[in-house]
């Protein structure tokens, strides 16, 4: 009977001192693990579709409006010549950029004709007569007329008929250079429509 009541006491004590042992906090983290093999690659994914071409970079350009030459800086009878004002080229890379000067001429009211220059004027029988053209010296842009076998008279492509302008392209180095069209075989309104210019 003592064994029974000492057997009964000492389960019950000892399931007592065994749940006071553990406790509800976690203990510390053991140490890392060494790292599991690295899985197989999946598939690659499928080709998303082809975006659409975008636009042809656009070149830094710099534009006149149309403006008129009240004198020459040179006034001969066979020679004349005019630097445009306010236009510095040390600012621009000339070696690399275009340069385009537009004559528009208008000799009345409704009718109006733009040319690229050089403008070459021939006689009836063919020879030329006149050469009206713009040239880079130093800093300057000119534009001079050099006549041969005539004068050109001191008001001839003066105003009011005469204005120019003149257009100075840079050229976009993102660009492919065999898509740049050619700009001096391209018509006035052309250019101005491809370089999104107002007229």
């Amino acid at each position: 009977m003592r064994t029974k009541r000492f057997v009964f006491t000492i389960i019950p004590l000892a399931l007592c001192a065994l749940l006071n042992a553990c406790s509800a906090e976690d203990g510390a983290d053991g140490a890392t693990g060494p790292q599991g093999e690295q899985g197989l690659p999946g598939a690659d994914g499928q080709d998303g579709q082809d975006g659409t071409d975008g636009q042809d970079g656009t070149a830094n350009v710099f534009s006149s409006g149309w403006f008129e030459i009240d004198t020459w800086d040179t006034d001969l009878a066979d020679f004349k010549f005019h630097r445009i004002p306010n236009l510095n080229l040390t600012e621009f890379q000339i070696e690399n950029d275009l340069i385009l000067v537009y004559r528009r001429y208008r000799p009345t009211p409704t009718l109006t004709q733009v040319a690229t220059l050089p403008v070459a004027v021939y006689s009836a029988s063919g020879d030329l007569e006149l050469l009206l053209t713009n040239r880079v010296q130093g800093n300057g842009l000119f534009i001079q007329i050099q006549a041969f076998g005539r004068n050109v008279a001191g008001n001839e492509y003066l105003p009011p008929e005469t204005q120019f302008r003149y257009i100075i392209i840079e050229p976009d180095p993102t660009s492919d250079k065999n898509n740049t069209p050619n700009f001096f075989k391209m018509s006035y309104e052309e250019v101005i429509a491809y370089l999104g210019l107002h007229p």
